[in-house]
């Protein structure tokens, strides 16, 4: 009953938004699509004042879409708001979209899981970890500037991690890469202008993705 609910909330939610501007969403959808962060930009900034929330809101929606990279987005906020202004809304939308991706997965879809980890050895073992160390997990997962924000939302809200360690997680941990990702859809379509700047990014984002290898490679030697 309670993933019939969640199913419901979340056709309610799309649904209502979807109404309320439907050509807004085609032609956003047709342009993150593309990954076009200057055409994006350029749509956003049509809003004026009214920006800003339509700019949060797509962070919302893009959450439980998953598959579109949250960069494309983040770009165009840093082009149109600026890119001080451009990171802090970037943060608050993708705040904001995974705390509400949270409470519908936690309260509707975690006692659709439950049975599964009470069956599987290894489940329950990650289960039982969340409990302890979920804070430490989710802030790492958080850190990384690629990583698949809904999906570690989703498999978050369905461990044991407490709403106030989510919360806290998410909150300091999208920081740093939301940063990451303004500047780089930022500097991509002003690379002329910015073009030492973006390699630097680029190069701290191989860095980071090459020390996980590395650690995870010594830590399976070692085993």
């Amino acid at each position: 009953m309670n993933k019939l609910l969640g199913w419901l909330a979340i056709a309610v939610i799309i649904g209502l938004t979807y109404m309320w501007q439907p050509e807004f969403f085609h032609h956003a959808y047709g342009i993150i699509e593309k990954g076009d962060i200057a055409a994006l930009a350029e749509y956003l900034r049509s809003f004026g004042p009214s920006a800003v929330l339509i700019t949060i809101i797509l962070f919302v929606v893009m959450t439980f879409t998953i598959v579109f990279p949250f960069m494309i987005l983040s770009g165009a906020a840093g082009i149109v708001f600026g890119l001080w202004w451009g990171i802090l809304i970037s943060w608050m939308g993708e705040v904001i979209g995974a705390a509400v991706m949270f409470v519908i997965s936690r309260y509707f879809f975690r006692h659709a899981v439950e049975g599964w980890i009470t069956k599987s050895p290894y489940l329950k073992q990650v289960d039982d970890y969340s409990a302890a160390n979920g804070f430490k997990a989710l802030l790492i997962a958080r850190l990384l500037p690629l990583a698949p924000s809904g999906i570690i939302t989703a498999v978050a809200a369905i461990s044991r991690i407490t709403a106030r360690d989510f919360i806290l997680a998410t909150v300091i941990g999208k920081l740093p890469p939301v940063v990451v990702k303004v500047l780089l859809g930022h500097d991509i379509v002003f690379a002329g202008e910015n073009m030492t700047r973006l390699i630097v990014i680029v190069l701290l984002v191989i860095a980071i993705y090459a020390g996980l290898w590395w650690s995870k490679r010594r830590k399976v030697k070692r085993e």
